[in-house]
């Protein structure tokens, strides 16, 4: 018979220092681990070994395969699922960080990084060349589309497509089967031109302010297209296009609001076009209401803005719209192509080639991007396609 072991407690005196000890380590540990979460470190490389404090930077990468850089130097911690990095311990002041993937496109920002902060951002990266699917006006018997010339003749030439072709050596579609996909991007394209006719002709029309009555100074603005997207509007005026807020003032997006001390510093940090943003939407608002500035009106200690301009470039803007779910991107057609614009404009606003073309035309149809281009319909993808 196997004996049964007689498990005796511990004396009371040895309860009694089990619990003591646990005591001060309780105590020992959790200042120390307060201590560290809200940003300060200990630092052993200098003579003096001084307590310091420090930020932090988090970064989100929307594509795969991206890898992130951090004043030239790569990110280990990558969050594999998130596609994303929390990057710690980054001393007060301006970092850069960049996130690259072959065959993408670059995104680079430079960002202040502040003491017991962290610094938000997302990156986005269009493919390099641009890749394609071709809306063909026939297919064969299997759903090939077919080409009535070499794809190497078409705007195929200078974009990626992993579809299949059929080059036909006769003009003949009698043997073919005609695409309805082609025949409904047709349609998506007639209604645009219609609306870019409209747009244009509000463009040119000249009004005379709209004032109420004894009302002298009052004007007015007319927006030739608007978009409304998850608490954000998206408009143009005076021949520029802008985002602006319109939920919640607690939750406007972080890249909306910024530090501001001083204009010299403020400049420094996000760019002078922040720093005339925030003085031009801010602290006019107050100068015009003679309201008092007052410590609930900022956010974590950063004055939030309600609108912020998107880059065109200095070029005309044919068309614009919301980048497929995201109120964070902008699609802007301009003069030598359709473009991807990050809405966040500290220190600047990343600017990507997602289809070049001067004679292109444009349409999003859900979260589908068509191009017309040389005659022929192309819907682009803004990832890498295998």
């Amino acid at each position: 018979m196997t004996p049964v072991p007689d498990i005796q407690p511990l004396p009371q005196g040895h309860r009694k220092l089990v619990f003591i000890s646990s005591l001060l380590v309780f105590i020992v540990a959790v200042p120390a681990f307060v201590f560290y979460a809200v940003g300060y470190r200990f630092d052993f490389s200098g003579e003096a070994r001084s307590i310091k404090s420090v930020g932090g930077m988090y970064i989100s990468a929307s594509a795969e395969k991206t890898d992130i850089y951090i004043n030239d130097e790569p990110v280990e911690d990558m969050r594999i699922f998130q596609r994303a990095a929390y990057i710690q311990n980054l001393t007060q002041g301006v970092h850069q960080v960049h996130v690259q993937g072959e065959a993408l496109q670059t995104w680079v920002k430079v960002l202040p990084v502040f003491s017991h902060l962290v610094t938000e951002a997302a990156s986005f990266n269009m493919p390099e060349v641009p890749q394609v699917r071709l809306v063909s006006p026939y297919r064969t018997a299997t759903g090939v589309p077919v080409l009535f010339e070499a794809a190497t003749s078409t705007p195929l030439q200078h974009a990626s497509s992993s579809q299949t072709f059929f080059v036909a050596t006769s003009t003949a579609t009698t043997t073919y089967v005609l695409n309805p996909e082609h025949v409904y991007v047709e349609t998506l394209f007639a209604s645009s031109t219609e609306e870019q006719l409209l747009r244009v002709q509000q463009k040119n029309i000249r009004t005379e302010p709209f004032v109420f009555s004894g009302d002298t100074t009052a004007t007015s603005v007319l927006a030739t297209s608007t978009e409304d997207y998850r608490d954000t509007r998206l408009y143009e005026k005076k021949d520029d296009v802008y985002m602006q807020w319109t939920g919640e003032r607690d939750a406007v997006p972080y890249y909306y609001c910024v530090r501001y001390d001083t204009a010299s510093t403020t400049a420094a940090l996000y760019g002078t076009h922040v720093e005339n943003a925030v003085v031009a939407q801010v602290f006019s608002a107050y100068a015009e209401d003679n309201t008092v500035i007052t410590e609930t009106d900022m956010r974590d200690e950063r004055w939030c803005r309600s609108e912020i301009k998107i880059d065109r470039l200095n070029q005309e803007v044919l068309w614009f719209d919301y980048f497929p779910n995201s109120r964070d991107l902008v699609l802007m057609h301009l003069s030598d192509g359709l473009y991807v614009v990050e809405v966040d404009d500290r220190a600047w606003q990343n600017t990507q080639m997602l289809y070049p073309g001067k004679d292109i035309q444009v349409v999003k149809d859900g979260d589908r991007i068509f191009v017309y281009d040389r005659g022929y319909y192309l819907e682009v993808f803004t990832e890498l396609q295998e």
